[in-house]
């Protein structure tokens, strides 16, 4: 039998003799998605940290849907507090609010934090995760820090332990480092699953890079529905997902463009 299944397993019976083990004293949320929360052990831990790191620099806006989603899942009706670091904002751009609305986070429970240096950022995530009156915390940061260690999210694990807010770190341009969050994501934009290959719904390929009370490696797929405020599992289509060239026309790109009928 396979050593990490046995681990896997023997964690499992751990956390079903101590539910603590897991879940902590503020429970878990689940993403929606029945087999995922089934894989998860039912969900992800309230009032802990999660690591989210995009795949690659073009998936950062994939990632920053794949936090908000899990925040809305945590709370779905306390505030929220987003802490960006400036050097996002200047490489990615502001947050686009009809987006979020399209998601399904309405604007006057969100509260948007810029800051210079991460120092900072750390300061104001922190105070924001003793704050058991806020629902999540996000603490969007840029490019590696000699700052952001594993010290930093023991801090952090510790006063969301003890508030109940959980912790969302946004992470990009930057490798993951030990870190003391419950379990860490790799996110990537995915194709969506409408039946004609139209724009449909945000989806995600999210890869569990590592959980610290079970185990880890698994993909999914999955799509976020802003009516039910859940994420559903779907099937990966065949095809690599490619971000569109911002500096040429899609004609360039052999795109026939729309084709008139009647």
């Amino acid at each position: 039998m396979d050593r990490a299944f046995q681990l896997g397993a023997l964690r499992q019976a751990l956390v079903r003799l101590d539910p603590g083990i897991e879940a902590g004293q503020h429970g878990v949320f689940t993403l929606g998605a029945s087999p995922v929360d089934a894989a998860l052990g039912g969900g992800l831990a309230r009032g802990a940290v999660h690591e989210i790191y995009p795949g690659h620099a073009a998936d950062i806006a994939a990632a920053a849907g794949f936090v908000m989603g899990l925040a809305l899942r945590a709370a779905p009706k306390a505030p929220l507090l987003w802490v960006r670091h400036r050097r996002s904002e200047i490489e990615t751009g502001t947050l686009y609010a009809q987006g979020l609305a399209e998601m399904g986070a309405a604007a006057d429970r969100l509260v948007v934090v810029h800051v210079d240096a991460v120092t900072d950022g750390l300061r104001a995530s922190l105070e924001g995760l003793r704050c058991p009156g806020l629902g999540a915390v996000i603490f969007e940061s840029w490019g590696a820090s000699k700052h952001l260690d594993l010290t930093a999210s023991r801090r952090f694990s510790l006063a969301a332990q003890e508030s109940g807010t959980t912790g969302l770190l946004l992470r990009a341009m930057t490798e993951p480092e030990p870190s003391a969050a419950a379990t860490r994501w790799q996110v990537e934009a995915a194709r969506s699953s409408d039946p004609l290959g139209l724009v449909g719904r945000a989806t995600f390929s999210a890869r569990l890079l590592r959980r610290r009370s079970g185990p880890s490696g698994w993909r999914w797929n999955l799509e976020w529905n802003h009516e039910t405020l859940g994420f559903a599992q779907t099937q990966a289509l065949p095809g690599a997902v490619v971000a569109p060239h911002h500096d040429r026309p899609a004609a360039a790109l052999g795109d026939p463009g729309w084709a008139k009928t009647g």
